[in-house]
């Protein structure tokens, strides 16, 4: 692929990604305030509980959707697509096999789901019912569906992804608004979420076909000597993949056996916010998961020295810019969003969000390092994170609560990520460590700093009363935290280069 070619790709997949977040924030933002007044806070958590518990069963994908992404973007450096064909066949035929046992398993570990999380006598029908529909969708057509979107990840094709999440998200929010509407409760919510997800991965697979050069995938291909090269692979990215587990489920279940379904629905919260914050960093992070398979077969190492310290920083910026100014609203946004019930989350929310921050860096260092050949280390890093967030958050929620939970995520990220993943990722690819801060994080840290202080002088002498007037005191202190971080973080070279295409678009126009 040529260079402008992969600029013009990488450019479009990345758009797209940012405009399909939006989309889909802007959905969920309206929506989980209006399930929480329909269900209940009680009904809400257990609904947050439930996918805790679901995406547990999720590993059962065991990394091979990463090694789909990178066996897929390989061939198309190096044109082998009976190797790809066949790799994916065994794939796919491992994947119907876990589906099919990971149900059996959660039929099972229904039996005894009230019981195990202390759930109230009247809500366990409605409990395990949920369970079973939701296992259904994240099971049976997720695991095997999941295929056909890597496929189309690896083939660099992620603005279709996008289009047909957004068309997906439309569906649902019109169908859960209706079903509630309608007093479905929610049970019938977890049904349009199944069949809403089952159409969309009907939709991956049809543009897998008609997309993806030579695509031929049959039971005659599978190959038992392909799947020992694939579970080499595959089980190092399933132990990294367990890490982001540790965030974003395993400290519900920690605050539903400690504290109860009350404190599960608003920790929730705190960890929703978190997510969309997360995600929306990961755009870009993701969008570059294939081209890194393709660098690497290319042994493009100053590209990839490039991803890890410029890239590093330009996303960092884009997350401090969200964390500085949650930093200053956080109080303001669970207030008008979700209600002041919602408070207590406040200081586990402004934790979990000082966690992103600092593992924006980490996100792509872990990325190159597990797509270039070392995830064995990467899996050894992710083991080492759940043992220190299980630990110390089972130690502090005994003395703090919600804050304690969160806290183990903020000590877990400083150990693993900061600590050890960037100075592999530093030693590597030969540059200091310190590069790091001076490079990535240390510029935007003055602009986040005049951000916090001109909220906190904003909201001090006009004080907030609604979303609305919360967002539009945001406005200033992000333009000047644009505005400097333009000045004093972004090298000449790149300012040079964005001016030449801004003027080259105005004249092609």
């Amino acid at each position: 692929m040529s260079e402008n070619r992969r600029v013009q790709t990488t450019t479009i997949n990345a758009l797209t990604n940012y405009f399909r977040f939006f989309f889909s924030m802007i959905i969920s933002f309206w929506l989980i305030p209006f399930i929480i007044r329909s269900l209940g806070q009680d009904l809400y958590g257990l609904w947050s509980l439930t996918f805790s518990i679901i995406g547990f069963f999720s590993l059962l994908d065991f990394g091979f959707g990463l090694g789909v992404v990178k066996w897929t973007g390989e061939t198309r450096a190096n044109g082998n697509l009976e190797f790809r064909n066949t790799m994916l066949s065994t794939v796919l035929f491992v994947y119907v096999m876990l589906a099919i046992g990971g149900m059996l398993i959660l039929v099972g570990f229904s039996l005894f789901y009230g019981r195990l999380f202390s759930i109230p006598e009247p809500l366990i029908p409605i409990a395990v019912t949920l369970l079973l529909i939701l296992g259904v969708r994240s099971l049976l057509i997720q695991i095997p569906m999941s295929l056909f979107k890597g496929v189309l990840f690896g083939e660099q094709r992620i603005y279709l992804i996008n289009i047909i999440q957004i068309l997906s998200s439309i569906v649902y929010a019109g169908s859960a608004f209706l079903a509630l509407q309608n007093d479905l409760g929610v049970i019938g919510l977890a049904t349009v979420n199944c069949l809403t997800f089952l159409a969309e991965n009907l939709l991956y697979l049809f543009f897998a076909y008609k997309k993806t050069k030579g695509l031929s995938l049959s039971i005659r291909k599978v190959k038992k000597s392909f799947l020992r090269e694939a579970v080499s692979f595959s089980m190092y990215s399933f132990i990294t993949t367990v890490a982001g587990l540790v965030l974003f489920q395993t400290d519900t279940l920690i605050v539903q056996l400690t504290l109860n379904l009350e404190f599960v629905g608003i920790y929730a919260i705190a960890l929703k916010i978190n997510e969309y914050a997360f995600l929306l960093s990961k755009q870009l992070v993701n969008v570059l998961t294939p081209l890194i398979s393709e660098l690497k077969e290319n042994k493009e190492e100053e590209t990839l020295r490039y991803l890890l310290i410029d890239i590093a920083k330009y996303i960092t910026a884009s997350g401090a810019l969200i964390t500085f100014t949650i930093y200053v609203f956080s109080k303001e946004l669970l207030t008008f969003w979700v209600g002041p019930a919602f408070l207590q989350a406040n200081v586990p929310l402004l934790l979990l969000m000082t966690s992103f921050l600092l593992t924006i860096p980490e996100l792509i260092a872990s990325n190159v390092l597990t797509m270039t050949g070392e995830h064995v280390f990467t899996a050894k890093i992710s083991v080492l994170s759940i043992i220190i967030n299980l630990g110390v958050s089972l130690i502090l929620v005994r003395y703090m609560g919600l804050t304690g939970i969160a806290l183990g995520t903020v000590i877990s990220t400083v150990a693993n990520g900061v600590a050890l993943t960037l100075h592999k990722a530093s030693k590597l690819y030969d540059f200091p460590y310190h590069h790091y801060l001076t490079k990535v994080y240390l510029p935007v840290l003055l602009p986040g700093i005049v951000l916090v202080g001109i909220g906190f002088l904003l909201k001090t002498v006009f004080p907030v009363h609604s979303l609305w007037g919360m967002m539009i005191q945001t406005i200033p202190g992000v333009l000047v935290y644009l505005i400097l971080f333009w000045i004093f973080s972004i090298d000449q070279d790149m300012k040079r280069k964005l001016r030449n295409k801004f003027l080259h678009s105005r004249t092609r126009s």
